[in-house]
């Protein structure tokens, strides 16, 4: 993303009779970004960024921080069976929490936003113990192949 600061020299460089390819090279971005910058910067005559339209999310900071916490909770209660959860029991979490269902790769989203990161299955448990190596299998192969989570 380009600062403020980089905006402004955009600017003022392409003012003075600078190629765009120039203004790319003196910065070390890519032409297609100064471009942006330039259109943007002639049709709204401001280098901020603007509010954009849609709706607000229901995940404030401080609700991000709840959902994190409960989360790490039920992560260390699952600790004792597989060490994780699936992205399906996040959802219902944040169901619960907050009142509203996202899609599967949203949550993915929501997970990684909150410092969580998906894992697969290692050829040997943590514990090394093969019952739990083999129910944890069973389980993972039931569930889709991308949806178990591990707090970093």
């Amino acid at each position: 993303m380009i600062s403020i600061k980089e905006r402004k020299l955009i600017i003022q460089w392409d003012e003075n009779g600078k190629t765009q390819n120039e203004i790319a090279e003196l910065l070390g971005c890519n032409q297609s970004s100064v471009s942006r910058t330039l259109n943007k910067y002639k049709r709204k005559r401001t280098l901020e960024n603007l509010p954009r339209s849609g709706r607000p999310t229901k995940l404030t900071d401080k609700k991000l921080a709840q959902l994190k916490e409960n989360i790490r909770i039920t992560l260390e209660s699952e600790n004792n069976k597989f060490c994780s959860v699936s992205t399906k029991q996040i959802g219902e979490i944040i169901h619960r929490e907050i009142g509203e269902s996202y899609s599967l790769r949203h949550v993915e989203r929501i997970m990684h936003k909150l410092g969580f990161s998906l894992i697969t299955p290692r050829s040997q448990h943590l514990s090394h113990n093969q019952e739990k190596v083999d129910k944890f299998r069973d389980e993972f192969k039931k569930n889709s192949n991308r949806n178990i989570w591990v707090m970093n």
